[in-house]
């Protein structure tokens, strides 16, 4: 999965659909944008399958404002219909919001029997849900101070995007398992999951999120909180192995340049004999060049990806 949010961006959810489409690789199965125009009147146009297929007919003309928030799905069986395409939209005392997630939640049973106990009934197992729900039983009327306490009681690798009708916040897990970055835009901001979704934006990537940090965007500008005192840096070696695109920069390493760097080294450990590297596209290329590198084989394309499927 992947989420992307902006703030203080003229035409956002225009913005939010091109860095999404540089985010298509983190999920195929649906989609969504959700903007706050400046009234607060929430607007959210979502759908099954590719970006292409699911924004047809000018759905992005109906989607005013200058924020919003907006996702890619990748499909784990379980919580497959529209419903729980993302973002979630949520009607709270304290003012509505909506919800975007990347990553999983490890206690969730936990957390959703705790809620269950007290009331709340689920419409979706997303794990948006639950961090909705745990906000909205905090008894604090202060936004950040119970989106800390919600964060606290949840235990996994994960990065949110929360919007509200003047405010979005942006978190990631404290051991910083899954990526999340920060860039600027026409003197407003961009997160996104991955970097690569920058350029295609024309947005400048400013830093990552740090593990345990939240970010607030509002009219006042940025602000950052940490939610936990126990954050360090465990990035899931899968974002770099797989799930990001090679021109992404991660925590301050090239994608591209780490799997490299990995072929290069399994030549030295996992030496073969061979006339020829070929690598697996796409994550497998990288790696594969590296490996002939290290080995001094010739790197050739042997396996060719139709570019007009899906996943393989």
């Amino acid at each position: 999965m992947g989420v992307l949010a902006v703030f203080g961006v003229k035409d956002a959810a225009m913005r939010i659909y091109y860095g999404l489409h540089n985010l298509q690789h983190r999920g195929q199965e649906g989609g969504g944008i959700g903007t706050f125009d400046q009234n607060g009147k929430y607007y959210r146009h979502r759908g099954l399958g590719l970006l292409s297929e699911i924004f047809t007919n000018g759905e992005l003309n109906h989607l005013p404002g200058d924020m919003g928030i907006g996702s890619v799905k990748y499909s784990n069986d379980v919580n497959d219909g529209l419903e729980c395409v993302e973002p979630l939209f949520f009607h709270h005392r304290g003012g509505d919001f909506a919800v975007a997630c990347d990553g999983n939640v490890i206690n969730a049973k936990q957390i959703s029997d705790y809620l269950e106990k007290r009331g709340v009934i689920f419409q979706t197992g997303m794990h948006s849900e639950l961090l909705a729900h745990l906000i909205k039983k905090q008894a604090g009327e202060d936004r950040i101070v119970n989106l800390v306490k919600a964060l606290n009681m949840m235990e996994g690798g994960f990065a949110f995007v929360v919007m509200t009708p003047s405010r979005i916040y942006a978190c990631r897990d404290k051991h910083g398992i899954k990526p999340l970055c920060l860039g600027e835009l026409d003197g407003g901001y961009v997160v996104s999951s991955e970097s690569c979704a920058f350029e295609i934006m024309g947005a400048k990537f400013l830093r990552d999120v740090e593990p345990g940090e939240i970010l607030s965007l509002d009219a006042h500008g940025m602000r950052s909180t940490s939610y936990s005192r126990y954050c360090r840096h465990r990035m899931c070696a899968m974002e770099y192995i797989y799930f990001a695109r090679p021109d992404s920069d991660i925590d301050g390493c090239n994608v591209h340049a780490y799997r490299k760097e990995a072929g290069r080294r399994l030549a030295h450990e996992c030496p073969a004999e061979a006339d020829m590297v070929v690598g697996v596209p796409e994550s497998g290329l990288s790696a594969a060049m590296g490996y002939a590198e290290g080995s001094g084989i010739p790197f050739e394309m042997g396996l060719i990806k139709h570019k007009y499927v899906g996943r393989t």
